[in-house]
């Protein structure tokens, strides 16, 4: 027996590490620019970063509390009673509240209660109703009466739909 003293043929090229290092480069840029696009338009254009500002949601939100507006939650659905939505006025200013009533309905405050469509609406959200002296309010088929939950300051009422920004995710 003899042995094969053939030499070896790889079909591998060899390695040039040059060549190997520019294109490692490129496409590690090439992901840190992609996942930094990517985290901007997901803050800007999904979950949106917002602080809450005053007490008008206390006890449920806090001064100066962080909080996320969620865009797209809208999107498949509108807005439902009890959400906690942001919405963005004519004037440019920024407020965070909860829907109380939803299109078409009919709001009325009676001895610190809220009545939608002639039947009293719960709010475990609220630590103290207050007793509201306004005339009832009938929604039009884009509108939605939205307040804080401390009513001792807060209250909005009717707003549009295209005003509301998204939903308070957490």
């Amino acid at each position: 027996m003899s042995a094969d003293l053939s030499p070896v043929v790889s079909a591998n090229p060899p390695f040039n590490p040059g060549i190997s290092r520019r294109a490692v480069s490129r496409t590690v840029l090439c992901g840190v620019l992609f996942l930094c696009f990517s985290v901007f338009a997901f803050s800007h254009w999904v979950l949106w970063p917002v602080k809450v500002d005053g007490d008008s949601m206390t006890p449920n939100y806090q001064h100066g509390q962080p909080n996320y507006i969620n865009k797209l939650a809208y999107l498949s659905g509108p807005p439902q009673r009890g959400d906690v939505v942001g919405v963005r006025l004519t004037n440019g200013e920024f407020l965070l509240k909860r829907v109380i009533g939803l299109p078409g309905e009919k709001i009325e405050f009676k001895r610190g209660t809220i009545i939608v469509n002639g039947r009293p609406l719960s709010e475990p959200y609220i630590e103290r109703p207050l007793l509201w002296a306004l005339p009832p309010v009938e929604l039009g088929p884009e509108d939605y009466f939205i307040m804080g939950d401390n009513r001792r300051i807060s209250m909005l009422g009717r707003v549009a739909k295209d005003t509301i920004v998204g939903k308070a995710v957490f």
